[in-house]
């Protein structure tokens, strides 16, 4: 690849693109702080709705990879259109589900397209910021992006947004409205700026050796990458989508009260992801995952342990976790076998892996709570995977020492 010219209108193009994932958090979350509600009003059990809520991970893990590679021949404008507009979509058809499945069809067609939107980011990242410490700090920031979608969801839909629409659907079409108008904004951006200039780079293809999956399965720094990013999806997907009901059943708070402790944890979480991918160098990446991991285990614990006045806090110390996903791209996009060429593939494939674990938090959790063992059952297989994460952050930090 050639020299590449540090395009002057990329940080307009990275609000743009942050305003369509701030529309994704707000679709991932949108249920979450309304479970009650929506569960009472289509009859279905929690075990039931784990499933549902776990649809669209179940689509990625099949479309990531696909996603990754249709971004590196079509290119990020029509690709990450389409995925905003598959937000919208999604949300619209969940305000009109009638049941189980109805639900869970709306939530799997996020999983169709949504790849676009977060594949398309740490793709814009590369071939936009050359400037690797620019870079990390974008990451950090439109990480942040669907944390503060998910927050403000949190916050405002109990006290306000359901007072003011009184139903949990219109709702839905509401925020459905929020992702439409971010998508127009991002194609408008993209159709007027100033594109980067570069000696061509040709999207790695399919028989090629980068352009591989086996290419990059081959790695074991990717590897032990793609476990984390396992582990980190089964317990991100897993706290946001129950934490809520977890509060008002389990710690007996009022659907207000939890939200209002998860929107000053999602105010952590935002703070945690903007400022320590900054302060991820090769040296010190591995270790500050496994430390975040090792807070996620600590803050099951306090559920499980701690008296119920204690837990709002424990839930807002919580909120650190969401340094974690900027963090595991940051390694990813370092990796050995990532290239400029290849990183859409390379996304795909972490994205698909990851929803394993998205998938599976959500499911596990609400099945576990539907047994006798309970919300008691559910934090502690959370606490365990989150251990096996930090684990093998850490032993990729020993491998890199060592070479």
């Amino acid at each position: 690849m050639g020299p590449m010219s540090t395009p002057r209108h990329r940080w307009i193009v990275f609000g743009a693109m942050t305003g369509v994932y701030f529309s994704f958090g707000i679709a991932v979350t949108a249920i979450a702080p309304m479970l009650t509600t929506v569960r009472d009003d289509l009859g279905v059990s929690r075990g039931a709705m784990g499933f549902a809520l776990g649809a669209w991970a179940l689509i990625y893990i099949v479309t990531a990879p696909l996603a990754g590679r249709f971004i590196d021949q079509i290119g990020l404008g029509w690709s990450l259109a389409l995925g905003g507009l598959s937000v919208s979509g999604s949300l619209v058809l969940r305000a009109a589900s009638q049941g189980l499945g109805s639900l869970w069809l709306a939530i799997a067609f996020f999983g169709v397209f949504g790849p676009l939107v977060s594949a398309s980011a740490p793709k814009l990242m590369a071939t936009w910021f050359p400037d690797e410490n620019e870079r990390r700090r974008g990451v950090g920031w439109y990480s942040v992006a669907p944390a503060i979608g998910g927050t403000i969801a949190l916050a405002i839909t109990n006290p306000v947004l359901l007072k003011w629409f009184d139903s949990w659907r219109q709702v839905l079409v509401f925020e459905a409205t929020i992702g439409a108008v971010a998508t127009a904004v991002w194609i408008v951006v993209w159709n007027r700026v100033e594109r980067p200039t570069t000696t061509r780079v040709e999207p790695a293809a399919a028989g090629s050796a980068d352009g591989s999956f086996r290419y990059l399965l081959g790695s074991s720094e990717i590897q032990l990458i793609l476990f984390v990013a396992f582990a980190l999806f089964f317990l991100s997907h897993g706290t946001s989508n129950w934490m809520p009901t977890i509060l008002e059943e389990f710690s007996g708070m009022s659907p207000s009260t939890a939200g209002a402790w998860l929107a000053i944890g999602g105010l952590v979480s935002i703070v945690a992801g903007a400022t320590i991918p900054a302060y991820a160098t090769p040296e010190r990446m591995h270790l500050l995952m496994a430390g975040l991991f090792g807070a996620a285990v600590l803050v099951m614990a306090g559920l499980l342990l701690a008296p119920t006045s204690l837990h709002g806090p424990i839930a807002v110390i919580g909120g650190v976790r969401g340094a974690l996903v900027p963090l595991a791209i940051v390694t990813l996009l370092a990796a050995d076998r990532v290239s400029v060429a290849n990183t859409g593939i390379a996304n795909g494939l972490w994205f698909s892996i990851a929803e394993i674990g998205g998938v599976s938090g959500p499911l596990v959790t609400g099945a576990l709570a539907d047994t006798d063992a309970g919300y008691e059952a559910a934090l502690l297989t959370i606490a365990v995977i989150a251990s096996l994460g930090g684990l093998v952050a850490l032993r990729s930090h020993r491998r890199q020492v060592s070479t």
